[in-house]
């Protein structure tokens, strides 16, 4: 059971990475990239099975803490399926009434803000509190 549970907090690590990662990877022209919306279902989804194997457990589960940052988690996967939605519509040029096929680059070429740069970076905000949460909630 614990090789498991080590198995699942490398995922639930790797996937605060694909976020962080994707996110500084984007920092001059913010946007939801795909990495980003696929590393907060993995961060979900390991989350949920570490918290069902810690009540499976001997220990004590700090439910308060799991609760917070169950709900941080939820933020930030539907924050970042919002973007990549946002953000597909607007690379097809069919976000805001552009014409069909103009896609990103005539906006960038206008100056268009990226449309999924505020989730980008609420989904990026969330993955940092959910750790400060993680490392300094007691």
């Amino acid at each position: 059971m614990e090789i498991l549970r080590e198995i699942l907090v490398a995922l639930h690590l790797i996937g605060m990475a694909i976020i962080v990662g994707g996110y500084f990877s984007l920092i001059r022209s913010p946007k939801v990239a795909p990495g980003m919306l696929h590393g907060s279902y993995l961060q979900l989804i390991t989350g949920i099975l570490l918290l069902g194997l810690a009540e499976m457990g001997d220990g004590e589960v700090k439910h308060m803490k799991m609760g917070i940052k169950l709900v941080i988690a939820i933020l930030v996967t539907v924050f970042a399926f919002i973007g990549n939605k946002k953000q597909k519509a607007f690379a097809s040029g069919t976000l805001n009434g552009a014409p069909a096929g103009a896609g990103a680059d005539a906006a960038v070429a206008t100056g268009v803000k990226n449309p999924s740069a505020t989730m980008a970076h609420l989904v990026f905000a969330g993955a940092i509190i959910n750790v400060l949460v993680a490392v300094f909630v007691h």
